[in-house]
């Protein structure tokens, strides 16, 4: 069974990161713009956006809680660049791309690698652990 720490480590950040997409989506994607409404592109900009976290959050539940963790704290810290180049200090009229473009690489790409990442780290951890006790 896998540590309640984990899980709830990683489960948090699946929480972070859909709220990231929830604000993004309802504050900033409409520009301010009075009367904007949730179209229909929003609503699956945001789902398509929160599905690497969806992903991990079913991953810790079982006993990938480790793996689960590596993703949602990469796909997270990915999502926190894009919305800072994109919103903060946006390099070009195109740095909104990135918002279309972040969950594709999370799901494909960024997501994996984290979760390959942090397993590998702890399963050496615990191999680590087992063979000192």
């Amino acid at each position: 069974m896998p540590s309640s720490t984990l899980t709830q480590s990683a489960l948090a950040l699946c929480g972070a990161g859909a709220a990231l997409h929830l604000y993004t989506v309802v504050f900033k994607a409409a520009g301010g713009e009075e009367g904007a409404g949730a179209s229909a592109f929003l609503i699956g900009l945001w789902v398509f956006s929160c599905a690497p976290y969806a992903i991990s959050a079913w991953l810790a539940r079982g006993r990938w809680a480790a793996w689960a963790l590596g993703a949602a704290a990469a796909c997270l810290v990915a999502d926190l660049y894009m919305h800072y180049s994109v919103f903060v200090a946006p390099a070009g009229s195109t740095a909104a791309l990135g918002l279309l473009f972040m969950p594709l690489w999370n799901l494909v790409i960024i997501g994996p690698a984290g979760a390959l990442l942090a397993g590998a780290v702890h399963w050496a951890w615990r191999r680590k652990a087992g063979a000192a006790g």
